[in-house]
């Protein structure tokens, strides 16, 4: 079978990451498990675990060989280490929180005896040390060829289990590393509380429901580190333990908020099938969380297991996510997607170092991932969210300008249109006038016409006047008409010849006053017509013109090109 370059390079990859994963995790000098241990035994489960402090040095303690242990049955257990490889006079021996309660007794010099209480369902104040690792004890070196301590532990649940691996870290690096996560988680907290009031404020400003999802998912993801670390149980939940565990699933909780955010961000992008499918999936592990949250009343143990199934799940669905989407989307999304990507690392290079060995620190990697993710995912969506913004309102600019523009054209063709009709009126003014001079050199030629045939007028002269008369009424006042109605319609009388080249030159004049939007009562008026004779004409020149009975003669001139 032939390899790819894309396979090899996806090995390569994938070699890459997993062997810094590893060497951290094999190398790992803050834990020491049963390097210093010689013996651990335990008391039978069939002997009295009621026993006194100082009967324990009198009983019969069996080699422990990995039998399977009840739960909530109380265990005496006795660890024996070797003095010689125990460096410093106080050590810590925890189990990660894996025991509900554990009490230590250890016997030291003159007939000195230690007492250490703890437990991860032990209220703070009822701790001997408060910190990481709820179930450690206290260690003392001792001046003897071997080191003895007497552990009575129980834990809570329906399963039976095993006495785990025994974590033992001296107090000088305890103190050490709790002084760097002090300062990390510092660190952190300052930059989620920087980041989260950041996008409030864009929210408050924007009412943009994707800068909402960013500062809930940021919360509730932080919510997981700071129980991890015990923050919560030492500021909010001292006497409550049973509630401050609720906390773990805060990170199964936020998962189903990030898909949630995703969802939002890819709004605008055209993948609605795979954005209504991200919305079901998020539907889907918000309403299994919440179920395990309320499973965990019950059974915690099993609902921390379908938690951790889920993360798992959720890890590859992000990778699918990416692979799948990368090449669909705007940078926004893109960027968005990486910060998954991050996280998704991040908390699969935790789960591989606990794989090799177990330690409080491998959650570093899974912190980092999801503090890159929360940076990338700021600059996705307020900066380049933000330009993509100013692109939208860009255009939105654009069509403002030209809505503008298209304002004042409409403006000038308005003005345009008012000097139009201001001129029409002038001329149907100037017709009118023209009319009545008609109308009076009319009646005077009749009148002349009347004289003439009587004998006592010089019949030569009369018909000299009237000769003149006539000529001056069929010419001179309609071709001033004519002259005015060019000025303003220039192009009217050659557009209406191109469209109807055959009518006469009465019709044209008919189209003036059309094209003046007169009645024909108005036009009566004007040529000294009846009404009944304009309408006639009105309609032998829309015959003439071809026009069809639900067609407007009016609107049909008005529309000829005139400028």
């Amino acid at each position: 079978m032939k390899l790819s370059a894309h396979n090899v390079i996806r090995v390569c990859f994938l070699l890459l990451f997993l062997t810094p994963v590893i060497a951290v995790a094999k190398n790992n000098s803050l834990f020491s498990e049963a390097e210093c241990i010689d013996a651990i035994e335990y008391l039978l489960p069939d002997s009295d675990q009621i026993v006194d402090e100082l009967e324990l040095l009198e009983q019969q303690f069996t080699v422990y060989t990995a039998a399977d242990l009840k739960p909530d049955t109380y265990y005496w257990f006795k660890l024996v280490l070797a003095t010689d490889k125990l460096d410093e006079t106080n050590y810590f021996i925890h189990f990660n929180d894996f025991f509900a309660e554990i009490y230590s007794v250890q016997f030291g010099a003159d007939s000195v005896i230690l007492r250490d209480y703890g437990g991860s369902q032990v209220p703070l104040k009822s701790r001997t040390h408060m910190g990481f690792f709820k179930d450690k004890v206290l260690l003392k070196k001792s001046d003897k060829l071997q080191t003895e301590i007497f552990l009575k532990v129980i834990r809570r649940g329906h399963y039976t289990y095993r006495f785990p691996n025994v974590n033992v870290i001296g107090e000088s690096e305890y103190q050490s590393l709790k002084t760097n996560t002090d300062n990390t988680q510092s660190f952190f907290a300052g930059m989620i509380a920087i980041l989260c009031l950041f996008n409030v404020v864009l929210f408050v400003l924007t009412r943009e429901k994707i800068y909402l999802f960013y500062f809930i998912y940021a919360i509730v993801g932080s919510f997981y580190f700071f129980f991890y670390y015990d923050y919560i149980e030492h500021f909010l939940l001292p006497e409550n333990p049973y509630g401050n565990r609720i906390f773990f699933f805060s990170h199964t909780l936020s998962q189903s908020l990030y898909f949630l955010f995703l969802f939002f961000a890819v709004r605008s992008q055209d993948i609605g099938k795979m954005r209504r499918l991200i919305f079901r999936y998020a539907v889907v592990i918000t309403s299994v969380t919440i179920g395990a949250i309320l499973f965990s009343l019950v059974d915690f143990g099993s609902a921390v297991t379908i938690s951790d199934i889920m993360s798992v799940i959720n890890g590859m669905t992000i990778f699918l996510l990416f692979a799948s989407l990368i090449r669909k989307v705007s940078v926004t999304v893109k960027i968005i997607l990486v910060g998954s990507l991050f996280l998704a690392l991040g908390g699969a290079s935790a789960i591989i170092a606990n794989f090799f060995s177990h330690s409080i620190t491998h959650i570093f990697m899974y912190q980092i991932g999801f503090c890159f993710e929360l940076i990338l995912f700021t600059l996705a969506i307020n900066f380049t969210h933000y330009t993509e913004r100013l692109e939208r309102i860009r255009k939105q600019l654009d069509l403002a300008r030209l809505q503008t523009e298209k304002l004042e054209k409409d403006r000038e063709l308005e003005d345009l249109n008012k000097a139009i009709d201001k001129q029409n009126r002038e001329l149907t003014y100037k017709a009118i006038v023209i009319s009545q001079k008609e109308s009076m050199q009319k009646n005077i030629i009749k009148q002349l016409t009347n004289l003439n045939e009587q004998d006592r007028i010089q019949k030569s002269s009369l018909q000299e006047l009237i000769s003149n008369l006539k000529a001056n009424t069929n010419n001179n006042h309609w071709n001033e008409f004519e002259s005015h109605f060019t000025s303003v319609h220039p192009l009217f009388y050659s557009s209406l010849n191109e469209r109807y080249p055959n009518l006469t030159v009465g019709e044209y004049k008919l189209c003036s006053f059309l094209k003046m939007n007169l009645t024909s009562k108005e036009i009566a008026l004007i040529t000294g017509n009846s009404q009944q004779s304009v309408d006639v004409a009105r309609s032998r020149l829309r015959k003439k013109m071809g026009l069809e009975n639900h067609e407007n003669i009016n609107s049909i001139i008005a529309g000829i090109k005139s400028n």
